[in-house]
C-alpha cells in the first residue's frame, strides 16, 4: 500500500478550504489521515466520503476516525458512503460510532449506509476496524439497511469482484446483514466466467454482532473465506456461505440465532466448519424449525451439489424449539436437484437432533459419501428410507449416542458400527435392506426387522455396567 503524499493531501485540502464544515477539519499524521467526529447534531456524509477519497487519490493509506458520534443520512442513490481501494477505515474502538440517523424515512429499498465500492465498481485491499456500527435497521423499518457489503448488481460488473476485504474488531447492531458480498444473478454462478471471477480473500473476524434482521454474515461466489471469532447474537441466520463459495473455513464463532445457524448452501465446496458454539436464543419461537446447522439449496431451478465439508469440533444445541433440530438438510421447492456428498462430522456435541433426511422434497435429494464419527450425540438420529430418499455410503462409527431409548435405522446400505448406545438400542425397521450392523454397545438387545443385515460382534452390556 503507497503511503499517503503529506504535501499533496495539505494542498488537496488547502483548495477545498471550507468543503469540509462539519465539525472540525480532519488533519494528516505520520499514521494517516484522522478525522473528528462531528457530533450528533451534524450528518458526517461530506467529511468522511472526502476523506475517503483524498486517501484513496494517493494510492491508500488509513483514515482514522476520532471518538464520538458519525450520524450519517440517506442519500439519493444506494449508499451514503463508498469506501475504495486500497483503504483502511479505523475508528478508536466502541467510542467511534458510525450510524444511519434513526429519524430516516423508511424506504422498501435495500440501502448502505457505509458500501464497499459500488454497484459498478469493486474495491480491494479494504480493512475496516476498531469501530462501532449501528444501522438502525428495525427503528426505521421497511428494506434492508446493510453493514459493511460489497454488491455488485449492474450488469457491468458481474465478472468484476472486490478483493482482499477484511472487517475485524468492530461493534455492528442492527444492520439486516452485518458484512457480505454478493453479485446479480446467482443463479448462474457456476458459470466458467463467474468461477475466474468470485470474490477472494475474504476475512470477518473478531466482532461483535448483534441483531440482524437477516444474515449475520452472508459470503455468495467467493472464493478464500475466513469467518472467525465472532460473537453473534440475535440474528436472523448465522454464517452463511452460499451460491458456489470455497475454501471456507467457518471457526471459533458464538452463534446465537432466531431462525437458522450456519448455513452452506448449493455449489460450495471444500468448506470447514469447526470449534462454534451454535444454537437458538432463548426466545425463539418454539415452532420454528431451528436448525443449528443447515445445508441446504437457494431458490433457483438449479441441479446442484455441496460437496468436501467438515464438520470438527462444534457444539450443535437445540433445547429451545420443538424440533430440538441440530442438523438439517433441504433442497427447496424451486430446485431441480441437489447431492450432499464427501461430508465429514467428527468430534461434535449433538444437543439436538441429527435429521439425515430431507422433508422437503426428499425425493430430489441425495445424501452420499458421509462419514459420521467420534461424536457424541443428545439426540435423535433420523434416517429417510430408501423409497422415499437416496441415501448411500453413509457410515456411523464409534459414536457416543446418547438419547434415551432405541435409534431408529430407516435407511438402506448404511454402515453402523462401533457406536455406544448408553440408554438404549438399536432398531433396523421393516423394509432397511443390506445395512452393516458391527461391534456396537448397547443395553438392550439389537432389533432387525429389516433384509439382508449384515449383523456381526454387537454386545449388549446393561445400563449399570
Amino acid at each position: 500500500m503507497k503511503p499517503i503524499s503529506i504535501l499533496g493531501l495539505v494542498c488537496l485540502f488547502i483548495m477545498q478550504g471550507g468543503v469540509i464544515a462539519q465539525g472540525p477539519s480532519p488533519a494528516e499524521t505520520a499514521f494517516g489521515l484522522q478525522v473528528p467526529a462531528p457530533g450528533a447534531d451534524a450528518f458526517a456524509d461530506d467529511v468522511l466520503q472526502q476523506a475517503l477519497d483524498k486517501v484513496a487519490s494517493v494510492g491508500g493509506g488509513n483514515v482514522i476516525l476520532g471518538a464520538g458520534d458519525f450520524k450519517l443520512s440517506r442519500k439519493a442513490g444506494d449508499e451514503t458512503l463508498s469506501i475504495k481501494s486500497n483503504v483502511t477505515l479505523r475508528g478508536q474502538g466502541y467510542a467511534t460510532h458510525i450510524y444511519l440517523d434513526p429519524k430516516t424515512p423508511p424506504n422498501p429499498l435495500r440501502y448502505y449506509p457505509v458500501r464497499i465500492g459500488t454497484e459498478t465498481t469493486p474495491a480491494n485491499n479494504v480493512v475496516v476496524e476498531n469501530l462501532r456500527y449501528t444501522g438502525n435497521n428495525a427503528k426505521i423499518g421497511g428494506g434492508s439497511i446493510m453493514g459493511f457489503n460489497a454488491r455488485l448488481g449492474a450488469p457491468e460488473a458481474r465478472l468484476l469482484s472486490s478483493n482482499n476485504i477484511t472487517v475485524r474488531n468492530c461493534w455492528i447492531y442492527d444492520s439486516q446483514q452485518a458484512a457480505g458480498c454478493t453479485k446479480e444473478n446467482v443463479h448462474v454462478y457456476g458459470n466458467a466466467d463467474r468461477l475466474a471471477t468470485q470474490f477472494t480473500n475474504w476475512q470477518v473476524c473478531h466482532n461483535y454482532i448483534d441483531t440482524c434482521g437477516n444474515k449475520a454474515v452472508e459470503l455468495a461466489e467467493c472464493n478464500g473465506v475466513l469467518i472467525a471469532d465472532n460473537y453473534i447474537t440475535n440474528t436472523k441466520d448465522g454464517p452463511q456461505v452460499i451460491c458456489g463459495s470455497r475454501n471456507v473455513q467457518i471457526r471459533d464463532n458464538v452463534v446465537y440465532f432466531t431462525d437458522t445457524g450456519i448455513n452452506v448452501t448449493e455449489g460450495s465446496n471444500h468448506i470447514r466448519v469447526s470449534g462454534n458454539h451454535v444454537e437458538p436464543v432463548q426466545t425463539i419461537n418454539k415452532a420454528t424449525p431451528a436448525p443449528c446447522l443447515f445445508f441446504r439449496t437457494e431458490p433457483q431451478a438449479n441441479k446442484s451439489v455441496i460437496t468436501d465439508v467438515v464438520v470438527a469440533g462444534n457444539i450443535f444445541r437445540n433445547q429451545n424449539t420443538h424440533s430440538k433440530c441440530a442438523v438439517r438438510f433441504q433442497t427447496r421447492k424451486e430446485a431441480i436437484a441437489c447431492a450432499y456428498q464427501g461430508i465429514t462430522f467428527t468430534g461434535n456435541v449433538f444437543d439436538g437432533d441429527i435429521q439425515f433426511l430431507d422433508k422437503t422434497t426428499p425425493a430430489r435429494t441425495t445424501i452420499q459419501d458421509i462419514t459420521f464419527a467420534d461424536n457424541v450425540c443428545e439426540g435423535d438420529f433420523v434416517s429417510a428410507p430408501r423409497t422415499i430418499m437416496n441415501s448411500r455410503r453413509v457410515m456411523v462409527r464409534g459414536n457416543q449416542l446418547r438419547m434415551t431409548g432405541n435409534y431408529e435405522l430407516h435407511a438402506s446400505g448404511w454402515i453402523w458400527s462401533g457406536n455406544i448406545h448408553a440408554a438404549g438400542s438399536l432398531c433396523i425397521v421393516a423394509g432397511a435392506e443390506g445395512n452393516v450392523i458391527h461391534d456396537n454397545v448397547t443395553t438392550t438387545p439389537i432389533t432387525d426387522l429389516g433384509k439382508n443385515t449384515d449383523a456381526a460382534s454387537n454386545v449388549v452390556r446393561p445400563h449399570d455396567q
